[in-house]
């Protein structure tokens, strides 16, 4: 049997009303797998433990998806900043998150959790790869380590760990 798009939100919206409850279109379990990255963070170079910026992570879109707003205003290359939107796409079974610059970077991430860590690679410059890994930490800090490959993903190299914590 073959439901439409509007058979199947009617049948939704009912089953609401017949529970009395609202159904949250974003309470998936999925959908908050990174919400432990939410909060507001000093985050620090791992190795050196000099602060390298601080960042605000919150939840956005009654709760579709989380922003960070990155500010370094001390950056050894200058100020610089960054924001992120990340979610969880439905149909497709994974994580995007876009993060966006001040120098005009953009960049489209892909992936999921791999077991407690939220792991999301993208495509870099002149064919690299770039992974990004989001680590929950004791006392509820979490790493954030970069990594690139240029061999198509069989060996990666250190490209940055930044640990956050909590204000």
């Amino acid at each position: 049997m073959f439901l439409s798009a509007w058979m199947i939100a009617a049948a939704t919206v009912s089953g609401a009303a017949q529970t009395g409850r609202p159904q949250a279109p974003c309470a998936a379990a999925e959908k908050h797998q990174l919400d432990f990255w939410i909060g507001e963070w000093n985050v620090y170079d791992t190795a050196k433990r000099y602060l390298a910026g601080t960042s605000r992570i919150e939840p956005v879109m009654n709760g579709c998806a989380i922003k960070e707003s990155f500010d370094a205003p001390k950056a050894p290359g200058g100020p610089y900043a960054g924001t992120s939107y990340s979610g969880f796409a439905q149909g497709e079974g994974k994580w995007h998150q876009m993060y966006v610059d001040v120098n005009g970077n953009v960049t489209w991430y892909t992936g999921g959790l791999r077991g407690h860590d939220m792991v999301l690679e993208a495509p870099g410059r002149s064919g690299a790869l770039q992974r990004m890994t989001y680590r929950p930490l004791a006392k509820g800090a979490v790493e954030q380590i970069g990594v690139t490959s240029t061999d198509g993903g069989k060996k990666w190299l250190p490209a940055y760990d930044y640990t956050y914590r909590r204000k």
